[in-house]
């Protein structure tokens, strides 16, 4: 009978290994999986958007990741300074990056935001919470949002960031 046993630790090799099965594994089961690599397909695409003052410090910004081959934008970050919140900046900056993301074909958007953060701010841009993440971290709550996105040819009539 074999022998085994079980080591902690971080461990690179260790680690390709165990990342190149699972892709195989996952590969052998999904035909959108197994496209993601190709080089028509790559996996993600980083797309950002950023409020600037005059003299060209940031003010705000928005990033995030396209992922073109399942039709998703990942909001990865966020922010806004306190003075030019509720003046229409944010909603621009996250309708900038999600049009960008509509012209590589990209049809939903998901993001997180915890309790103390945006979540009114994303609702209003039509983000709807479809799980929430209790104690992470401790003592707070996560909220996982998603929203369908505008087809690519709506997206295209949209102005693009004009100064008020």
């Amino acid at each position: 009978m074999p022998t085994y046993r079980l080591e902690s630790g971080t461990d690179a090799e260790r680690e390709a290994a165990v990342s190149a099965a699972l892709v195989a594994y996952n590969d052998e089961r999904s035909e959108m999986l197994r496209q993601r690599l190709t080089p028509e397909h790559r996996l993600s695409v980083p797309l950002e958007s950023y409020l600037l003052s005059e003299a060209g410090e940031v003010l705000g910004g928005c990033a995030g990741r396209a992922v073109p081959l399942w039709g998703w934008l990942e909001i990865d970050l966020m922010w806004l300074r306190e003075p030019l919140r509720g003046q229409g900046w944010g909603a621009r900056l996250l309708r900038d990056v999600e049009a960008q993301a509509t012209a590589l074909g990209c049809t939903r958007a998901k993001l997180s935001t915890w309790e103390f953060q945006a979540r009114p701010f994303y609702e209003q841009q039509g983000y709807v919470v479809y799980a929430e993440e209790q104690d992470y971290p401790p003592g707070h709550t996560n909220f996982l949002m998603r929203k369908a996105l505008t087809p690519p040819a709506e997206a295209a009539e949209r102005p693009g960031l004009l100064a008020h």
